[in-house]
Parts: structure tokens; C-alpha cells; sequence
């Protein structure tokens, strides 16, 4: 990724605000003390108060960093046969949500009212569904024994679809809903996108297994370069999908 593209993401997302604040006055009062414009004064205060900034930002970090250790958060990914059993609170609480799956059916059906809520308290979702009109491989990707057959499958995408219009009609808010004619390798719960809590919740899809597509893990920050790699399948799947519905002006 270029400079230029990180540094558009970040504003986007509003991450790392004080490091380009701290840069932009950084760079600010070495060109005013090198034309002598500004009293030394002026330029000592400048100074300080960028230090304070990159003191309070490391201290920050170091009390993410010693709150996972001690939650044992960073010690190595586990592979699970099911869903987090705290995943659909996590996802209740979350104020910025990007969700990946072929129908995502039963998710629109436990948690309608709590998007609901979410987007009338101007959080934001965003939804990656598989186009109904792909082929059979795109709409059949969760292939398991007792999966519905490709037709039902376009069904379950439109009804979801339906939902998510009347979503929009009765919450408003920054909901955006895509598609995809992709075969989605995996299903994704992002949530708290850019933030230092952010959690990816990723179900790999399975060829002829019974229950859940299998495994599920859960990705932290912590878990670099996986939450990284993770996260950027999902923009760049995202960046690619046809929009759907967009948030109302």
C-alpha cells in the first residue's frame, strides 16, 4: 500500500489522527523556525505540546498492549467449530460493522432490531452479500450436505435483500449494501472497524462438512499480519462489489 493510499484510509476511517496531527505540526514549526518567522517562544510551546501528544499516544499503546496480554488475547489464534458465544453482543455494541456472507439470512434475522438501534444512533453498517444472479459456484460456496439447493439459495439473497431495504425505510442512517458475483471464500463479522478494539470474526467456508462451515476464529489487532491480511480481502472485495443501497443523503 503507498503512503498516499494509507494516508487517505486513515483520514477516512479516522485512525492515527494525532501522529498526522503531530507530523503536520511537526513539519509546521521546523519551516517557521528555519524562515525565522515565529518567536522562539512560540516555536518551544509548539514543540512541547508535540511531545505531550507522542507521550499520550504511547502510553496509549502500551495500555492496549498490557490489557491483552493479560486477557490472553494475543496468545495465538484458536480455531473454534462454532460461532464466539459472545459474537452477537459484541456485534449489538459495535458502532461501525462491515459483514461479509452469501445471504447472511440468520444474522438479518437475530439482530434486525439491534441494527435498527445501531443505525438510529448514526453507527455505521455496511453489508457484502452474494449477487442472487451469480452463477451456481458463487451462490453455493458453503456447500455442506443438507445446503439449501442454488435456487433457494438466490431466494434466501433476495429476501435478505428485502430486509435490508425496509432496514433503510424504517432506520435511515449509513447503511450500505453491496454484491458480489465473487465465490466468497470466507463469511466476516468487522467490527468497531478502525478502532483500537476492532474485531475480525472469520467463518472459512467448508466443502461437504456438516453443521457450521468450519474453522471460525476471532482476529485482534494482536494477531498481526492475519487481522491485516484478513482485512484487506474484505476492502478489496468490498472496493470491487456492486452497490446496492447507499446511505441516504
Amino acid at each position: 500500500m503507498t503512503a498516499w493510499r494509507r494516508l487517505r484510509r486513515d483520514l477516512r476511517g479516522r485512525r492515527n489522527l494525532d501522529v498526522y496531527a503531530t507530523i503536520a505540526v511537526a513539519l509546521g514549526t521546523s519551516v517557521l523556525a528555519a524562515i525565522d518567522v515565529a518567536p522562539t517562544g512560540k516555536i518551544m510551546a509548539a514543540v512541547l505540546a508535540v511531545l505531550a501528544v507522542l507521550a499520550f499516544s504511547a502510553l496509549s499503546t502500551r495500555t492496549m498492549v498490557e490489557d491483552l496480554a493479560r486477557s490472553g488475547a494475543g496468545g495465538g489464534v484458536r480455531f473454534l467449530s462454532d460461532f464466539p458465544q459472545d459474537l452477537k453482543e459484541q456485534r449489538e455494541r459495535s458502532t461501525d460493522l462491515y459483514l461479509v456472507g452469501v445471504s447472511l439470512s440468520r444474522t438479518l434475522e437475530t439482530s434486525y432490531r439491534a441494527f435498527e438501534d445501531t443505525l438510529s444512533a448514526g453507527g455505521r453498517i455496511r453489508i457484502l452479500l452474494t449477487d442472487p444472479d451469480a452463477d451456481d459456484a458463487a451462490v453455493t460456496t458453503q456447500n455442506r450436505p443438507t445446503r439449501p439447493r442454488p435456487d433457494e439459495i438466490r431466494n434466501e439473497i433476495r429476501q435478505s435483500l428485502r430486509l435490508l431495504e425496509r432496514l433503510r425505510a424504517e432506520a435511515g442512517g449509513r447503511l450500505e449494501v453491496r454484491t458480489t458475483r465473487t465465490a466468497l471464500k470466507f463469511g466476516l463479522n468487522y467490527l468497531n472497524v478502525h478502532k483500537a478494539d476492532a474485531l475480525l470474526c472469520v467463518q472459512l467456508y467448508s466443502f461437504e462438512v456438516s453443521g457450521e462451515s468450519r474453522p471460525i476464529f476471532a482476529l485482534t489487532l494482536a494477531d498481526a499480519p492475519w487481522f491485516e491480511t484478513f482485512r484487506e480481502q474484505a476492502e478489496r472485495l468490498w472496493d470491487l462489489s456492486q452497490p446496492v443501497l447507499t446511505p441516504r443523503p
